[in-house]
């Protein structure tokens, strides 16, 4: 059984907060990360997306805070504005228990609205890299001590595209400031590259829960042209109130979404094209359920918590691997059930293997037929006896139904 968060966390503000909020013990990741952190030892985490691994370091991070300093203590970089904003949420929760204040950095926002911010002294910045950059050129944000730098989604972080930024903002900081790297994937290269930026680094490896509620994953072959039309049909069938699409191009993006409103399928567009308000709007109202289909490319896939998602479906097969468990993570989080679906041609189907061996689980294939999912065996002995249409997961506004048939 898991120790209690009063064995580490000794600020009462912050233990209501998390009573407030029903964490009633630490998730596996948290009970790893929260001793080593508060020891002050540098710290690798991989651990699967919707595990807790915000709080495994943000909870930590305010134990240690001085409420008496006005200079900044804590510094977060994550890779878009999206996630950025999300941790800002949780951290800024914590802090105004503790009266303290967190200030949330990314390009295209109000940049004199920011610089207001940081002159209130805020205890911790979450920011973006390239903005966080420009700050420090131009001398408006001091992080000589600066206690712990967090980079969350490291494995994205550290790749070509935001090295430079991440290893600009690591120079700038003191030798003895902790470092803690984060994310759902760190494989064995990943931690090679990092291990020198860390000093004698802690690596945790945290798995989900053994309670946590199942996360079914099924593919379906379709033929290429049929595919937008199979996307339509099964959205049906699960009849979700929140399911993300994803997929890797734009090509196609026209013809679904012309599609699913010509069906009465309300759904939305989330992409890299669109603005920043356009996205945080977007992001906003899929959470608040104004509409229940979620159509966007990688941008939304890496950290972005959207509670009660109950079906991921790969329109376009994931790009590798690790993007297939990104993808997929936006169901299951902290526990909860959902579906995960892939609709691939004839000649992917090589794909389903890899993902397989990567998540540890079998990848079920499933045809549609007589109003239901059913295994391909079923269909070409008989018709079965009984219409059995896969339901809704549970989710905290409805009760659970059943779920598609599994040959597991």
């Amino acid at each position: 059984m898991a120790e209690p968060f009063s064995t580490w966390i000794t600020a009462k503000p912050v233990l209501e907060v998390l009573q407030q909020r029903h964490f009633d013990t630490p998730t596996p990741v948290q009970e790893q990360a929260l001793p080593a952190i508060l020891d002050n030892r540098d710290v690798l985490i991989e651990s699967p997306t919707g595990t807790g691994k915000t709080y495994a370091y943000l909870l930590p991070i305010c134990e240690r805070l001085d409420p008496a300093s006005k200079e900044l203590q804590a510094l977060i970089l994550a890779p878009t504005h999206e996630l950025v904003m999300q941790i800002y949420r949780e951290a800024e929760m914590l802090l105004n228990s503790l009266r303290l204040t967190a200030v949330a950095l990314i390009g295209g926002a109000n940049p004199q609205r920011q610089l207001e911010k940081l002159k209130a002294h805020p205890a911790v910045v979450i920011a973006t890299p390239g903005r966080l950059n420009e700050l420090l050129q131009q001398r408006k944000v001091k992080v000589h001590q600066v206690k712990t730098v967090v980079v969350d989604e490291a494995d994205r972080m550290m790749d070509a595209g935001f090295a430079g930024p991440v290893n600009e903002v690591l120079k700038r900081l003191m030798r003895d400031t902790q470092r803690i790297f984060c994310s759902a994937t760190l494989p064995e290269t990943m931690i090679r590259l990092l291990q020198p930026l860390a000093k004698e680094p802690v690596i945790i490896r945290a798995a989900k829960p053994e309670t946590e509620a199942s996360v079914l994953h099924f593919y379906l072959v379709s033929e290429g042209r049929k595919k937008v039309d199979n996307l339509r049909r099964l959205l049906r069938l699960v009849d979700a109130q929140a399911a993300i699409v994803f997929v890797n191009k734009m090509d196609r993006v026209d013809e679904i979404v012309d599609k699913l409103r010509y069906h009465h399928l309300e759904c939305r567009l989330l992409h890299s094209g669109a603005s920043k308000e356009e996205r945080a709007v977007t992001l906003q109202q899929f959470r608040e359920r104004k509409f229940p289909v979620l159509i966007t490319t990688d941008v939304a896939a890496r950290g972005i918590d959207i509670p009660g998602v109950e079906a991921v479906i790969h329109f376009d097969p994931a790009p590798d691997a690790d993007a297939y468990i990104h993808r997929s993570g936006r169901v299951g989080r902290m526990g909860a059930a959902g579906l995960v679906f892939s609709l691939i041609v004839p000649q992917e189907q090589f794909l389903i293997k890899k993902f397989s061996k990567a998540i540890g689980e079998p990848i079920v294939q499933k045809e549609m037929a007589f109003g239901a999912l059913i295994d391909p065996e079923e269909k070409r002995v008989n018709k079965p006896r009984q219409r059995v249409k896969p339901q809704p997961v549970q989710s905290s506004s409805r009760k659970a139904k059943n779920r598609p048939r599994s040959s597991r």
